[in-house]
């Protein structure tokens, strides 16, 4: 019988040294990548809160404080009406 073990398939720096892989360190290594990913959300939704934070602002400024910052009403407009998420 044919022993097939789970590093067969995978391969990457950011699994354990130790080999073969144990169900233990499959499942430290899964959390690591749950880690990673939460983190990197973290820090995208708190980007996209602060762009649409100030895109709310920009909407609200009166036309001389535009021009101070060198932007139309059209352009400001534009700005403020995207989606938090586009650029």
């Amino acid at each position: 019988m044919t022993r097939h073990n789970c590093t067969d398939t995978i391969s990457g720096t950011s699994l354990s040294s130790a080999l073969p892989l144990t169900w233990h360190g499959w499942l430290e290594d899964g959390k690591q990548l749950i880690k990673r990913e939460l983190k990197s959300a973290v820090v995208t939704i708190t980007f996209w809160m602060q762009r649409s934070r100030s895109r709310r602002s920009l909407a609200k400024l009166e036309p001389h404080l535009l021009h101070d910052i060198g932007m139309t009403q059209y352009q400001a407009r534009q700005e403020s009406e995207k989606a938090f998420w586009q650029d």
